[in-house]
């Protein structure tokens, strides 16, 4: 009886041993010379375990019960991670669709609380959102009225002014226009959202060990959902050479004035390609530095949080030391040289940009911040360190980011590492621009802050990435392991001063003129300050020192032919600021009359 049931207990273990075997092979994580070790062990030890446990030898047979039930326990460990593990796996690859969150808005102080209240919405086209599917699922809802506008200031005009009920337009293009219009906080609510799902469709696998490969990662500005579009303001191009174990990370100013893919007419900022999904930052990097991006990764703020957690924190490399203001996630002190960060100061590390010294160049010294911090991740995530969270944090990471690899890609990538072990050469560059302000294709009625782009330093990052594709080996940015680490020391923000006398919004100056469209002829002269008063509501008057700040032009062959948008902006003694738009209607006089034709071409970008 008692040979009978070692019988069973040797069966049970070969199985299991047998099982495990294939189940790890099947991962495809474990180089061969670590499958070869293993299968010795579990040769040599079953073997053991036989002479063990069919000898009759009470000692022996103890030993051999106690070593199976070891075996057992270690075996199922390993089932319990590379379950994990597989899990984590499967995940990659499958979350490739951006979510369009459309809202129908209405006026705050509206009666209207829902779509049946409605008799018409406004809306703009763009070629690159999905408007006319928004349209299309809404009017499957309710009948309504759709109408048109060649821009929104237009179109929240009208709706300001009460000549239209609603409009429709997509929650991250709504919070540019917050941003540009600070007036308009707390002016609208929402009555109905439209959620709309698309696939991204970028599919340009290479084999990952063998090949060079270039990777766009994304850093979006908001948490929760990663999957939803929104501006993109970390846009770094990673270029990687498995072979030299060479890495190139070249950082691109969020506010880079470039041609978004797709589109004619406006550049636009870097950022708001975001706007659009992943798919036209991609395109639009790839025509800027004339290269194959293969795969990409977003991440946002809960991202990096919650990776560099996992990861146990994270050893940083900062050019400067410098204080992070509330604004960008917390108020912490870091110093020059390396810093331990937690997932809280790596966000606030990587967004501050207007308490860098000058010479760190601002949005260019955040992204070289932003490059240091993933040289810290990639140094830790390639160390033995993590073995000992492995687990955790792979938990950790499920749904912080989105990219198109595989899992098959990931998986060759660890089984090639965890076959050398090599650590990796990183380089960083970042592409440099000129302040200017110019007319934006998401935001067409105003000009915006951007930066023109150096074509030199273009040039020079199109050089390094031939040089990564082709083998060649590049100075690197960083020391190969962190030394003298500093732990960021946390700063109490300082409250805010007291005024040294009361703000009195009551006398905030008033700019007037006629809100009728002043139709211009294209070419000619006019002063369009003639009609405009500007006056303080205290005692009606013009204050000798109530200034202008922003001359509007005189000359209209500036402006195109359409609808134009100026702006008039005041300053009081208070250093109250006040502005306001005009809209300039300008049109040809073929005839040569003097009386504007009345066909006008399309507003003006």
């Amino acid at each position: 009886m008692k040979l009978s049931i070692n019988r069973i207990i040797y069966t049970i273990i070969v199985f299991l041993s047998m099982l495990f075997l294939i189940f790890i092979i099947s991962t495809n994580i474990v180089p061969l010379k670590y499958l070869l070790l293993l299968f010795v062990i579990f040769i040599l030890y079953d073997v053991g375990l036989f002479f063990l446990l069919f000898k009759k030898h009470k000692v022996k047979n103890i030993i051999g019960y106690v070593l199976s039930g070891i075996l057992v326990v270690i075996m199922g460990i390993l089932f319990y991670y590379l379950n994990v593990t597989m899990g984590f796996f499967k995940g990659f690859g499958t979350n490739k669709y951006k979510e369009e969150n459309y809202l129908v808005l209405v006026l705050n102080d509206s009666s209207f609380e829902s779509l049946n209240d409605l008799s018409n919405i406004g809306y703009t086209f763009n070629e690159l959102s999905n408007i006319n599917e928004a349209l299309t699922k809404l009017n499957e809802e309710i009948t309504i009225e759709n109408i048109k506008y060649d821009n929104n200031v237009e179109m929240f005009d009208d709706l300001i002014n009460k000549e239209i009920d609603s409009v429709l337009i997509e929650e991250s293009s709504m919070a540019l226009i917050y941003e540009q219009n600070e007036e308009y906080n707390g002016m609208f609510k929402a009555i109905y959202t439209i959620n709309i799902k698309t696939e991204i469709e970028i599919t340009k696998e290479t084999d990952v060990t063998n090949q060079p490969f270039t990777v766009y990662i994304s850093g979006i500005d908001s948490y929760g959902s990663i999957s939803t579009v929104s501006r993109s303001d970390v846009n770094m191009i990673a270029t990687v050479n498995s072979k030299t174990k060479q890495v190139l990370l070249i950082s691109v100013p969020r506010d880079y004035y470039v041609q978004l893919r797709g589109t004619t007419g406006c550049k636009d900022k870097l950022t708001h390609a975001g706007l659009y999904g992943v798919e036209t930052s991609v395109g639009t990097l790839e025509d800027l530095l004339d290269v194959e991006i293969n795969y990409y990764a977003r991440v946002n703020f809960s991202s990096l949080e919650q990776i560099v957690d996992a990861l146990g924190g994270v050893d940083v490399y900062s050019k400067y030391s410098f204080t992070t203001s509330p604004s960008a996630g917390g108020t912490y002190y870091f110093t020059e040289g390396y810093n331990h960060m937690n997932g809280k100061q790596a966000l606030a590390f990587s967004r501050e940009r207007k308490k860098l010294p000058i010479s760190a160049g601002g949005d260019r010294g955040r992204g070289v911040n932003q490059q240091a911090v993933i040289d810290g991740i990639i140094r830790k995530a390639t160390s033995p360190a993590i073995i000992t969270g492995y687990s955790k944090i792979l938990s950790s990471l499920n749904g912080t980011f989105q990219t198109n690899m595989s899992d098959n890609d990931i998986q060759k990538l660890i089984k090639m590492q965890l076959n050398d072990m090599a650590s990796w050469n990183i380089t960083s560059y970042s592409l440099d621009g000129t302040d200017g302000s110019e007319y934006t294709y998401s935001y067409p009625t105003q000009k915006l802050y951007v930066m023109k782009p150096i074509e030199e330093t273009v040039s020079e990052a199109q050089g390094l990435i031939d040089k990564v594709i082709a083998g060649e080996l590049l100075e690197s940015s960083y020391d190969k392991e962190a030394t003298d680490v500093n732990d960021p020391v946390y700063v109490e923000p300082k409250p805010s001063p007291e005024p040294e006398g009361p703000t009195i919004i009551g006398e905030l100056p008033v700019i007037s003129f006629d809100e009728t469209p002043l139709i211009m002829i294209k070419g000619t002269i006019i002063d369009l300050l003639s009609d405009v008063t500007v006056t303080d509501k205290e005692d009606g008057t013009l204050k000798p020192t109530l200034t202008f700040n922003d001359l509007p032009f005189t000359d209209t062959s500036i402006f195109l032919e359409g609808t134009n948008i100026i702006t008039y902006s005041v300053t009081d003694s208070d250093n109250n600021t006040v502005t306001k738009n005009r809209k300039i209607v300008v049109k040809l006089d073929l005839n040569g009359d003097g009386i504007p034709d009345d066909d006008i071409s399309t507003p003006s970008e």
